[in-house]
């Protein structure tokens, strides 16, 4: 079929819709197709007519046979087509150049037989059927060049062959006449593919713009010269569905604020520019939505515009949402510190007899114990009916803001300190009714801290630290109140960042330290272990307590670098006691709330001590009964008896003083109970500490725990505690806090026994004291008498 698909092809690559389309011109084209065929038969009946020879029968039957055949190839052609099959193309172009020879054959004969007449029918024939078979078959020029060569060709050749010398000159004319045809038949394929292309390519681009538009979220819109629109196209609505608008001026479509906007975007547009325009439209429900416009000039020449409108409603929304959570609290619905913050600035600008007014700070007292011990949700809930009732309180005139976690802000009018009490009164009048939440009633106590703007603070940042420090005063004065601010009051602040700072410098210069002070087993005066408590230097190397820096243990963050450094210091000490072999029985360590909130405590504890190879029996740990309160008793409980079964014991420090309950022995794994020294230092001298003191003791007996007393200073506290059956004692009648350097030189030690008795206790002078506090070896001795029978040399005492 190579030869067939030559004559069907043409000059370059075409794709393979239009070749279908071009060489759809075999099936197509039925009155030339008819023509042609009842032409040639009729032709060949009046050449038989007038030479009854075999050869024109020949002609005829070959007319007659051929049409027969070409018939139904051209039907079933036409019927594939319809159907998107593949027409019988080869068959029909066969049969099609068959016909053109029959009708070349028909020609020649004609010619040949000399009758003039005839010759000329059918050559008159033979060159309207040509320009039929070039009008047919222009799609595909190399099969019309051959039909035409088919057609022509015999007839040249039978114009030399005759008697007529004149006839001969056909032979010139039609080679001519077919070169001219071949040449146009070519030029007009060309042209017909041309323009098949950019029809195909036009009805692409169509539907392109028909799908684009028709999927496009925007609205549409085309205006001419005068800005009336011409077309319009709303989302997801056919193209001709938008008829309304037509005609309509689009300034009119405006709301009449932005029409200058509107004419400023089309006098842009006129000036070849973009612009666009941000707008509204009230829908029919009565809804606003909002339109993002750009305008830009349509380059054909027309003055025409293009407008794309895009539905920015939902955008618009969450702006306007973003921007009320950037200014507004999402739990309360109240304005949050940026607005409280925008409104003091604003009021300190105004002159100060214009707009009186005073900053109060509203802190809800207890919130962290109610968060913990009822969940998150219960501490929500009454943070959104604290709102609404500080709302309720202060009223239109005033503003109410949440500043973050549970504290609250009011800016409100006061023109003189009795406002002020006022307003607190209305306060605490709403919030001192109870609310109800999962069955139980919540108190919503609360302490309040107020500064008056411009007489407490010429800036925003100082009336709100003057508010910040009333509300610490407030709080420092037992909660539920409320102060007013004072310039005394900065000295207690001033005193508490000053820990702070001090904290922190401790830390960075490397001045936190361990002192040591020794536990005494009351049966035998030996020392069984020391307690690690920390001391610090100051930048002038004043030794320290703990006490100056108590405000850095309320600090999440320091709590923990301080309780890091004292548990690196206190390992690094005892791995260097044990690896020289000193006995020193075992050390406790303060272990505070903060250490417990970290995860991977007992984890990291405990691989700090296998990393030093040392025993966990070594160290034991002290915790408070405040580490038990709270939705984090869980956690703790796991990280005690984590730390418990690895062998270090657990002491339950102040016992006695705290919130806990009988059951959290039972619940903990507590090793040891330490009587806190307010109890000790009673004794002998008040009833009830005595009792007190019998019953923890039995308790702790009872419950297979040891006792230790802290705070022993005299003989006589040590005699009831012995007495009572305590096991440990520890205080200044023994030895203060050491260093440990200092800790080998003690003048007793675990092995040997000594008798601990008072010496001159009544007599001890000042200075004795002094050296007693500041941990000096000689207030021990002096408070020690050595039994004759165990000969100690007081200057080099050391423990092995």
């Amino acid at each position: 079929m190579r030869p067939v698909a030559w004559l069907l092809a043409t000059r370059g690559e075409l794709p393979a819709t239009l070749r279908a389309q071009l060489e759809s011109g075999l099936f197509s084209s039925l009155p030339i197709f008819f023509g042609g065929v009842l032409n040639s038969i009729a032709i060949a009946a009046v050449g038989y007519w007038r030479h009854p020879t075999p050869l024109f029968l020949l002609w005829l039957v070959l007319e007659i046979g051929l049409a027969a055949a070409r018939l139904p190839v051209i039907a079933a052609g036409r019927r594939a087509i319809r159907f998107n099959r593949q027409p019988p193309t080869a068959t029909a172009t066969l049969l099609a150049c068959g016909w053109a020879a029959a009708v070349g054959f028909g020609a020649f004969i004609s010619i040949h037989s000399e009758d003039w007449l005839l010759a000329t029918i059918v050559c008159l024939s033979a060159a309207g059927m040509v320009a039929g078979i070039c009008l047919r078959n222009f799609g595909t020029p190399r099969l019309a060049a051959m039909m035409m060569f088919l057609t022509l060709g015999p007839a040249a050749v039978a114009g030399l062959l005759v008697s007529e010398t004149s006839v001969a000159i056909i032979s010139i004319q039609l080679p001519i006449f077919m070169l001219v045809i071949f040449t146009s038949v070519f030029n007009l394929n060309g042209m017909m593919i041309s323009r098949m292309q950019a029809l195909g390519d036009l009805v692409q681009s169509e539907a392109l713009n028909r799908s684009i538009l028709e999927s496009s979220p925007d609205y549409t819109m085309i205006l001419d010269d005068r800005h009336e629109v011409v077309f319009c196209h709303s989302p997801g609505t056919a193209l001709e569905a938008d008829n309304a608008l037509r005609g309509v001026s689009w300034l009119s479509l405006l709301p009449a604020e932005d029409r200058a906007e509107g004419l400023r975007v089309l006098a842009s547009v006129t000036d070849g520019r973009r612009a666009n325009l941000t707008t509204h439209h009230v829908d029919a429900q009565g809804n606003i939505r909002w339109f993002d416009v750009i305008a830009s000039p349509i380059s054909d020449g027309t003055r025409r515009t293009m407008l794309v409108a895009r539905d920015i409603t939902h955008q618009k929304a969450s702006e306007a949402h973003a921007l009320w959570m950037a200014r507004h609290d999402p739990l309360t619905g109240l304005p949050n510190r940026t607005v409280l913050q925008d409104e003091v600035e604003a009021r300190l600008a105004q002159h100060v007899h214009d707009c009186p007014s005073a900053l109060l700070l509203v802190d809800i007292d207890n919130f962290k114990i109610i968060n913990d011990t009822l969940g998150h949700d219960a501490g929500d809930a009454l943070l959104c009916t604290f709102a609404e009732r500080l709302a309720g309180a202060v009223g239109p005139q005033g503003l109410v803001s949440r500043t973050g976690g549970d504290e609250f802000a009011l800016l409100v009018p006061a023109a003189r300190p009795a406002d002020i009490d006022r307003m607190g009164e209305q306060l605490y009048a709403s919030l001192r009714e109870p609310f109800l939440y999962d069955g139980r009633l919540l108190e919503c106590s609360a302490s309040i801290g107020a500064s008056v703007l411009h007489e407490d603070g010429a800036t925003r940042s100082e009336v709100m630290k003057s508010a910040d420090i009333a509300l610490y005063a407030a709080k420092a004065a037992g909660r539920g109140q409320l102060k007013r601010f004072h310039p005394t009051m900065k000295v207690a602040v001033d005193r508490q960042q000053a820990m702070i700072g001090a904290a922190r410098s401790a830390l960075v210069h490397d001045r936190v330290v361990p002192h040591y002070q020794p536990k005494v087993r009351l049966c035998s005066a030996e020392i069984v272990g020391f307690e690690a408590l920390l001391r610090w230097t100051d930048s002038s190397g004043v030794l320290r307590s703990p006490d100056d820096l108590s405000a850095a243990f309320e600090d999440p963050t320091l709590a923990v670098e301080l309780s890091d450094r004292m548990f690196e210091r206190v390992l690094d000490q005892v791995e260097a006691w044990n690896r020289v072999g000193f006995e020193f029985g075992h050390v406790a360590i303060n272990v505070t709330a903060a250490d417990f909130r970290r995860s991977g405590f007992a984890d990291d504890l405990l691989r700090r001590l296998a990393a030093r190879r040392l025993d966990p029996s070594l160290l034991q740990l002290e915790v408070t009964e405040t580490v038990f309160l709270g939705r984090s008793a869980g956690y703790v409980e796991n990280t005690l008896r984590q730390l418990s079964e690895n062998g270090i014991r657990i002491a339950l420090d102040d016992f006695g003083t705290g919130y806990a309950s009988l059951s959290h022995l039972k619940q903990f794994p507590v090793d040891l109970l330490k009587i806190d020294r307010s109890f000790i230092q009673e004794l002998g001298q008040d009833s009830d500490a005595e009792a007190i003191t019998a019953a923890v003791i039995n308790l702790g007996h009872c419950l297979g725990m040891e006792v230790v007393a802290e705070g022993v200073e005299t003989i006589g506290q040590q005699t009831w505690l012995a007495h009572l059956g305590c096991d440990t004692g520890q205080g200044f009648l023994y030895s203060p806090a050491i260093p440990a350097a200092e800790v080998p030189m003690l003048p007793f030690a675990p092995g040997r026994r000594a008798l601990l008795q008072l010496s001159a206790q009544t007599n001890r002078s000042g200075s004795d004291r002094q050296r007693m506090a500041t941990g000096d070896p000689l207030s021990a001795r002096a408070a020690i008498a050595i039994e004759p029978s165990i000969p100690i040399n007081l200057q080099k005492a050391s423990l092995r």
